[in-house]
């Protein structure tokens, strides 16, 4: 399915980013995150960077937070309706972000 290779993409360059952002830090608890980070499962990993990243990583973590819950509703059948209204959100909506959980009366 093309959008859920487009969340499985974007996932991937989130992580990438919050790996790179760990790797070039100067703190020493950033280092030891980063080497946690690296050997944690997938299914583990956005708990962990939730818990132990600061405020600063928020915008990242809530990015992943929504494409994660938009591979849950591909896994239980749900995949683009709308969680207010359960309506079809639309396909254009769904090209501009794959992650959208609201169509478009609903996100207005």
């Amino acid at each position: 399915m093309h959008h859920q290779q487009r969340l499985n993409d974007e996932i991937e360059s989130v992580k990438a980013t919050i790996l790179g952002l760990l790797s070039q830090s100067t703190h020493p608890t950033h280092h030891n995150l980063l080497c946690i980070l690296t050997r944690t499962s997938n299914e583990e990993w956005l708990d962990i960077a939730a818990q132990q990243l600061g405020t600063e990583y928020n915008p990242l973590i809530e990015r992943m937070n929504k494409l994660e819950a938009a591979i849950s509703q591909i896994d239980i059948g749900q995949y683009g309706y709308c969680c207010d209204c359960e309506e079809k959100i639309s396909a254009q909506r769904l090209e501009q972000d794959p992650a959208a959980q609201r169509c478009d009366q609903c996100a207005s």
